[in-house]
């Protein structure tokens, strides 16, 4: 399995980096929100308070 990077992007067509992190709790921390949140919306819509999380394989 590989490395992954977890990234908080716009969520508009551009997809435009906010933050980068090598893990979900790192990526959750930095945003102020639980790291299940992260999985939830990776796994659902991907969109949180505007923002969308994106999981990539690096």
């Amino acid at each position: 399995m590989g490395k992954y990077l977890y990234m908080a992007v716009t969520s508009d067509k551009y997809e435009l980096p906010l933050v980068v992190e090598d893990s979900a709790a790192e990526l959750a921390n930095k945003l102020g929100i639980d790291a299940m949140s992260v999985y939830h919306s990776i796994g659902c819509s991907g969109k949180i308070a505007g923002r969308k999380i994106v999981r990539i394989r690096s």
